[in-house]
């Protein structure tokens, strides 16, 4: 297992052979966009999903609990789970990396598309780590 500290798990280095290169980050992205994954009752693959989740978490362990953000920035309250409300989001107020985002937390719960629309933020994190802040809300817990 990996080192805790404080009940927090350790981001595990990375090895260079299991990195995923920007294109496919990249296609990652498209795909979620896309809506196909939905439409087509698709699956992201695990290795993908793995792959965004340890290389968001070490993006975030080494970013400070006060995080600086370029202006100007669109500011977002709760998505839960609202997927095409994200996507036309994006429409309207600008897409990432043009557009500076700061999401506000509770990504999840309550909406039908609860993992797609928590992937697709962090794919954007892992591709455009400065143009978008992920800040936890009370939804981003262990009993939700």
């Amino acid at each position: 297992g990996w080192p805790t500290a404080g009940g927090w798990w350790l981001a595990a280095p990375i090895a260079a052979a299991t990195m995923a290169t920007q294109t496919d980050v990249d296609s990652i992205i498209d795909r979620l966009k896309s809506g196909a994954i939905i439409s087509e009752n698709a699956v992201i693959p695990e290795r993908d999903v793995e792959f965004l989740c340890k290389q968001a978490r070490a993006i975030m362990i080494d970013e400070d609990n006060v995080q600086p953000v370029q202006l100007p920035v669109t500011v977002v309250g709760d998505i839960h789970g609202q997927f095409y409300d994200l996507i036309e989001l994006f429409n309207v107020c600008g897409q990432v990396p043009d557009t500076n985002y700061v999401f506000m937390g509770d990504f999840v719960d309550r909406g039908y598309y609860s993992v797609e629309t928590f992937l697709l933020l962090l794919a954007l994190k892992v591709r455009y780590k400065t143009r978008i802040t992920l800040i936890r809300g009370n939804h981003e817990s262990r009993q939700i």
